[in-house]
């Protein structure tokens, strides 16, 4: 349309966040001392480093994005879910688990059989205790993180502190023009009132040298570690966007490797529209490393409460597992591990490559594919009886000791119904690889027409699934379907689910946030079927916008030529609410009494 109504670019909304499976005794506020430990209240299990989710992803599709390929991981999706595979008593601290079932992936119709290899231990959830934490904090604070995603920072730094207890310690180093050590080692005990000034006095300015950053975090870090009874870890908070010094993943990842094998692993926290989730993903994937995303509020108290303290401890490292299948069947894929952690042998066996394992409220693992052997395709399938061995598994690691572990597992075949970790892991597989063409057909081959009937078919068999916590999910197709529909022609044959609600003609009755705007109160909105019209109040008369296209589903409102997405709830029929939490925009609207003319709604 001639004028915009929101002068701001659609960025990230609100995230859903899981209720954690653990609880954390809180320490008091300010100085006061605190005996109290961890109390875990679920099991305490064992996941893989590396992406721990896909947010980024998620955030640039709620913003009418579609997001690059190279954003989307197997292991980040899985990442948000518990697929604990299960087996039998671990005696080990890390033991692996195998079950399989039958396959059914549409982009993938050789598959045959999907087998999850999981990841168990030992360590008692009721009794486990983290140790305590020397935290070495490094935060960007170059020109790109100024706004939004600094004020993310802070409050997770805020967050961490609050779970943070007596006999740990921080320190914060800020890098952007210069590097420096903002705030040098402090007890928590008796300084979070100066660990909360520094927080509250980090501004944003200069450019990334993020290669400086890391070594002034990794110096303090080594410094610091000798006199601390502890786990000692760094935690870089960034948008990802070096321009200044080193700006390749070599570097940073030659850092990290160095820093691990004396005992410090790396933690990235993203945040920010510009973070660069590939070079991210790789600095994550080495030995002592992790990544996490956030979008906002939600997932700094989402990640910082139910994780932190799984995700500073490491239990093992160099994990080779070796999986090989029966005579008559064939690897055709892995799930969980970055592809340069894959490796093929000669008699069909692959070699996967862990770098670490993290102890976890939920359940990670691997997941292997099968189809039959080459030159089988018009042969039947072997014979299977329930028991017999279908895939070698063998296990090596090194444990927080440094000594050698090993295990081997032979995974029967299917018999019965999968459990459900294994059967919400071959949904998400499915996910995945819908996904991961989706992007490739836009952003590659532009082939919005491809793109669209890909998702579309996914968005078929998702709807099958009545699981609801699977809500992050749909949310994800549902944002994506309708971008990718407008892109393609199909806008109408979107399921719209509850328009006629939304349909008619509504008045502002009141703004609320910071979000720029180019809308007061008094003006109307008009919904009819398919288009939406602005007028706006000029004295005693109305001024008409041109009218502008919009998709709706259950939850959101999507306009094409704004390109922006808002939230939508309808109360009584008689009052609308349109919220954009990134833009810090809520707009009330009450219905108008005027009739509309429309068309009969799908």
């Amino acid at each position: 349309m001639s004028r915009r109504l929101w002068s701001a670019a659609s960025v990230l909304a609100l995230a859903l966040v899981s209720t954690p499976a653990w609880t954390q005794v809180q320490t008091p506020p300010d100085d006061e001392p605190n005996i109290d430990e961890i109390i875990v209240t679920g099991s305490l299990r064992v996941r893989q480093g590396g992406a721990q989710d896909i947010n980024h992803f998620r955030g640039q599709s709620e913003a009418g994005q579609i997001p690059m390929p190279d954003t989307l991981t197997p292991e980040g999706l899985m990442g948000g879910y518990d697929l604990q595979i299960p087996g039998e008593a671990c005696v080990r601290v890390l033991c692996v688990t195998g079950e399989a079932m039958r396959a059914s992936l549409p982009l993938s119709p050789a598959d045959k059989i999907l087998v999850g290899v999981g990841f168990n231990s030992s360590i008692d959830a009721a009794t486990w205790k983290r140790q305590p934490l020397n935290l070495v904090a490094v935060v960007d604070k170059s020109g790109s993180m100024d706004g939004e995603p600094l004020d993310q920072v802070r409050a997770s730094l805020r967050q961490i502190l609050d779970q943070l207890r007596p006999g740990d310690q921080i320190s914060i180093v800020l890098y952007g023009d210069r590097s420096y050590r903002h705030l040098e080692p402090t007890p928590v005990a008796n300084g979070k009132g100066a660990i909360r000034r520094a927080i509250d006095a980090i501004e944003s300015e200069g450019s990334t040298n993020m290669e400086e950053g890391l070594q002034v975090g990794y110096e303090t870090a080594f410094a610091s570690q000798p006199g601390f009874k502890g786990v000692t870890r760094v935690m870089l908070f960034t948008d990802e966007q070096p321009n200044v010094g080193a700006t390749d993943a070599d570097s940073f990842m030659g850092m990290a490797r160095e820093a691990s094998r004396r005992g410090i692993g790396l933690t990235t926290i993203g945040v920010g529209e510009q973070f660069d989730a590939p070079l991210a993903t790789e600095i994550s994937s080495v030995r002592g490393g992790n990544l996490f995303f956030l979008r906002d509020e939600s997932d700094v108290k989402g990640v910082f409460t139910g994780k932190l303290d799984t995700m500073v401890s490491e239990l093992a490292y160099d994990l080779n597992l070796s999986v090989k299948a029966r005579p008559g069947y064939r690897i055709t894929g892995v799930y969980g591990a970055p592809e340069d952690g894959l490796k093929r042998g000669e008699d069909g066996a692959v070699s996967i490559s862990v770098p670490t394992a993290f102890l976890s409220t939920e359940g990670g693992g691997l997941m292997v594919g099968l189809a039959k052997a080459e030159g089988a395709t018009y042969l039947p399938e072997p014979a299977l009886k329930p028991g017999d061995s279908l895939l070698d598994v063998s296990l090596s690691y090194t444990d927080k000791g440094g000594a050698s572990q090993t295990q081997a597992l032979a995974v029967p075949a299917p018999s019965g119904a999968p459990s459900s970790g294994l059967r919400l892991a071959h949904l998400l597989i499915d996910e995945f690889q819908s996904l991961h063409k989706v992007a490739t057909l836009y952003h590659r081959d532009s082939d919005e027409e491809g793109a669209y009937q890909t998702l579309r078919r996914f968005d078929e068999r998702l709807r099958g699934e009545t699981d609801p916590k699977l809500a992050p999910e749909r949310r994800l197709v549902a944002n994506l379907l309708t971008r990718t529909a407008m892109l393609s022609g199909h806008a109408g044959e979107v399921p719209k689910v509850g328009p006629a609600g939304l349909v008619g003609a509504w008045t502002i009755a009141r703004i609320d946030g910071d979000g720029q705007i180019d809308l007061k109160r008094g003006d109307r909105l008009t919904f009819d079927d398919e288009e939406l019209l602005v007028e706006r109040r000029k004295g005693g008369a109305f001024e008409e916008d041109p009218s502008e296209t919009y998709l709706v589903n259950d939850s959101q409102l999507s306009l094409e030529d704004s390109g922006l997405v808002f939230d939508y709830r309808l109360a009584d029929g008689d009052s609308l609410v349109l919220t954009h939490k990134a833009l810090d925009l809520r707009l009330t609207l009450k219905r108008d009494p005027r009739p509309v003319a429309t068309a009969a709604i799908d």
